[in-house]
């Protein structure tokens, strides 16, 4: 399962179904409180957050997710310039993820999926959309 999280439900629901037709088994959340009631019933294979949003942000969220389950992959999202100081913050406490600038085009978001989930970089193809799918359960 990939949990996707963005205080903007369109972006999020889009994404989860971007995912899904690319094979994987996605769920949205819609703040990073919510994301945490979810980790803290199942773990997923990877996380997409969105940072600036209201509430805790993506990378206080990320944080805990790593808490929980510190081998978690994660992925973080912005398309906010506030997102720097952010990130500037919380490597200098140690903690460092990956950020993509957003909006993110369907196929960069699955490619980028696909290599965090399966070790390599390639699009998933219906050959192959099970194992990915199953991967990400």
């Amino acid at each position: 399962m990939i949990l996707v999280v963005d205080d903007e439900h369109n972006l999020a629901d889009t994404m989860v179904a971007i995912l899904e037709l690319a094979g994987y088994r996605g769920i949205a959340a819609y703040s990073a409180e919510e994301a945490m009631a979810i980790l803290h019933r199942e773990k997923p294979a990877l996380i997409i957050s969105d940072v600036v949003m209201p509430g805790a942000n993506g990378v206080q969220l990320a944080i805990e997710a790593r808490r929980l389950w510190p081998e978690l992959q994660i992925l973080l999202l912005s398309g906010n310039v506030a997102t720097q100081q952010i990130m500037d913050t919380a490597r200098r406490d140690g903690h460092a993820f990956e950020l993509l600038a957003k909006p993110l085009p369907p196929e960069q978001l699955v490619l980028k999926v696909a290599s965090l989930i399966n070790g390599k970089s390639r699009m998933v193809n219906k050959k192959s959309k099970k194992t990915a799918a199953e991967k990400a359960s």
